[in-house]
This record gives structure tokens, sequence and C-alpha cells, in this order.
């Protein structure tokens, strides 16, 4: 038996998985994210509890004390900075934390937005770890002075499990510190920040094991001596692994918002800002994040059938036809979209396929800038959607594969954890360039 944890922005989630990948048991609970003005924090102290009381219940659930190994999917990019035992001096600071936007400017200034890049992979933006740590040094010097260890999700959650905090490659070229060509934390962006490098975590490969849960841990989650914890990583990556990402495919995480993924030998980009992060010790994964799909979708629904399901919105759908009508909807509404060529004529049907198109067209975009794909691995949200999976096949001339399995970062933290014996998520259904 195995365990993955998925670590999410405002949920955790814990499956048991048999050894032929199976999910035997599931828990899942919400947490809340603490707003204040531009500040968004988080309770490290749940992310463990809710961690900790995740696997007993599985493991009680299920009836079982025999797991062989345990791996943890995580999001990226928020910290906390913890003493000496590991206890957290402060609230978590979110990925959605913008304090740090000063500091952005000022590191821009000083290695420029390409030289950030050609370090790290990642734009120069606020809401990586980087300029917010830069914003505890001057605005919290106290508790950065306290603070034994920075830790994000990954190995805080590691050290908790096996007493080692250690992050992945993914978690590590998250953070704008971590040169991803060299593998090791950035000399000159250490210096400039103040940051010291004692204070972050190891680094190794997914994948590596960790050691053993530690004893009071198993005892109280049920699981007898001798489970493992292997180094688990970003949950998009993980759930990428999830999904059987492979060279030549594509997969894409069609929800809220859709992060499109490819896996290349080597570095892939140098003058193209597309975001790279070191995957194994032989590879990288190149991402493109879009802002809004699913969103956009219910933002329509919400403004132009309140009273219709998702299901009866795709049944809509289907009363238009390829070009819908003349209809053409750009869907980044976090920028802004537009929705052009309506006419006495254009029926709701036709702005709903305008919808589909358009955020298929950005998904097609996307799969071209990362050098195409032979086929495009689709979970999520979307993925529930026939026409729009039909739809995307036909805009980007590619098979679409549907999974079957929905918690596919949860189950890539399993295939790691299984050492690779674990297969990826079955194909639900192929659609080969459908209308």
């Amino acid at each position: 038996m195995y365990i993955g944890i998925d670590l999410g922005t405002t949920g955790c989630k814990v499956v048991l998985f048999s050894p032929e990948g199976k999910s035997l048991c599931e828990y899942n609970k919400e947490y809340e994210l603490i707003f204040d003005g531009i500040h968004v924090e988080q309770d490290a102290n749940l992310w463990w509890s809710l961690v900790r009381d995740g696997m007993r219940h599985v493991v009680a659930s299920a009836g079982v004390s025999a797991v062989s190994a345990i791996s943890v999917s995580t999001q990226g990019i928020s910290f906390v900075l913890v003493d000496g035992a590991g206890i957290p001096l402060c609230n978590a600071v979110s990925w959605l934390d913008m304090r740090g936007e000063d500091m952005a400017v000022r590191l821009q200034k000083a290695f420029g937005v390409q030289g950030i890049y050609a370090k790290t992979g990642i734009e120069c933006e606020a809401d990586y770890a980087l300029p917010k740590l830069m914003w505890f040094l001057e605005n919290k010097e106290d508790i950065y002075a306290q603070a034994e260890k920075i830790l994000f999700p990954l190995d805080f959650l590691n050290l908790h499990l096996c007493g080692k905090a250690v992050c992945d490659y993914t978690i590590a070229g998250g953070t704008m510190l971590y040169n991803i060509w060299e593998k090791d934390w950035d000399r000159e962006l250490l210096s400039f920040s103040g940051i010291n490098a004692k204070k972050l975590p190891e680094v190794a490969c997914m994948g590596t094991s960790l050691g053993p849960l530690l004893p009071e841990v198993a005892a109280y989650c049920g699981i007898e001596p001798g489970c493992q914890v292997v180094l688990g990583g970003q949950d998009q990556k993980l759930a990428a692994i999830g999904a059987g990402i492979r060279p030549g495919t594509c997969t894409v995480s069609f929800g809220t918002a859709t992060a499109i993924s490819k896996l290349y030998e080597g570095p892939p980009f140098e003058e193209e800002r597309i975001t790279v992060f070191p995957f194994e010790e032989a590879s990288y994964i190149a991402e493109i994040p879009l802002s809004t799909t699913g969103a956009a979708l219910r933002w329509l629904v919400k403004t132009m059938c309140p009273d219709k399901s998702y299901k009866e919105v795709d049944q809509l759908a289907k009363l238009s036809a390829p070009g819908a009508g003349g209809v053409i909807f750009e869907t980044d509404l976090a920028t802004g979209g537009t929705l052009s060529g309506l006419t006495l004529s254009t029926t709701l049907p036709d702005i709903i396929y305008a919808l589909f198109e358009g955020v298929s067209r950005d998904i097609r975009d996307s799969v071209e800038r990362l050098g195409g794909a032979r086929d495009l691995l689709v979970f999520g949200g979307g993925a529930k959607s026939d026409i729009w999976c039909r739809i995307l096949s036909r805009v980007c001339q590619t098979s679409v594969s549907v999974l079957e399995t929905p918690e596919t970062a949860a189950l890539g933290a399993a295939i790691l954890a299984s050492g690779k014996r674990i297969s990826p998520a079955n194909v639900k259904k192929q659609i080969h360039c459908a209308g």
C-alpha cells in the first residue's frame, strides 16, 4: 500500500492506493486563507495536522496498517519561518501574497528581467518567494533572526514526517532563489538579498528516499514501523506524473486556471521566457499557465445563464457549430477579454461555443510555444466536458486523452512512493481531432 498526499492552496487530500494504483480510501479537508490587504497567509500548523489526521483516517477506514511508503505533493512558492524544532514562528506566507512588489522591482533593476530568468527559469514577479523573503528581512527582522529554517510546504511536511527538511527541484525552482542550471541556491541572489543559505532546506531529486516515518507519527496514524518517506514535489508537476507525462506529450491541468506542461531532456529554452523547472536529474519541465479558463466559463454561467448547470451548458453548446456563428471570445478575463462578432442572430449556444473555442485556441498556442505535442493528456474539471474536449482536439489538431483518475497529484505522489511501480492514470477516453 502507498499513501499519496496532496497539500493544495486551500485543501488537503490524502489517498491510500493499492499496489496496482487503485484508490482505496480518500480524505479531503478544506482550510482557510488568512487575508489582510495584500498579505495572504496560512496556518502552517494546519498543514501538518490535516496531513497527520488524513493518514490516520485512510489507514483506519481501509483497515490496513502495512504501508510501504508515503510521498507528498504540495503547493509551491509559499513558505514559513520555523525554529529549531520545526515550529512555525509566524503564519506561512501564501504564494498569493503580494507584499514583495517593491522588492521584485528592486531585483529587476539589479539583475534585469532576462538576468533573473537566465538563472532561475522564471520571470521576476512578486508572487515568488524571494521578493517576499526580502520583505521579511526588512520588516520582520526579529522573526527572521529567530528562524532556524525557511521552509516551503514540501520540506516542512517532510521534516514532520521523517525529521528531514528536504525539498525537490520543482519546489526549489519556484522560489526565484534557485539556479536551475547549476542545481544550487544562487550565490548572487543570496548575496544581494541577504538571505542566509544555511536557513534554506536541502534540495534533492524527487523520488529520493528520505528514511522511515518517525515512530511517533507512525504510532499516531496506525502505520506499522518501516514505512518509508519518499521525496515528492510541486503539485502541478506531480499531477503531470500522475497523468502519465512523457516526451512528446503535453499535460493539460484543466481547471479554474489551466497549466500546460511538457518534458524536455536538458535545458529547453534560453531566450523565450517560458517557465522552466528542473524535473529529475537529466530532465526539465516547462509550464505555461492560463489564468481564466474554467473561471471564464464560471463567469459566463453566472452572468448569462445562472439557472443552468454545467451539464446543461454543455448541451446548449451542442446547438452551435465550429465557428460559433461568427462569434469570437478572447477569454483572458484577468487582463481583459473581448466578445466580438455578435449579431441579431447570435444565440447563447454560440457564445458558449465561442468560449470553448477561445480557451482551446489559448491552449493550442501554448502547446505550439512548447514545441507541439502528439497527444494532450487532459484532467481536471474541464475534462468532464465531452464537447469541450472534442473542440480542443479539433482546434489543436491533436488527439486528446481524457484521464480517469481525478486525483492526479496524489497519484503522482503515490507513483513516486512506489518507485514508479504504480502506473499513471488510466485513459477514460481518447478523442481524435473530433469536431
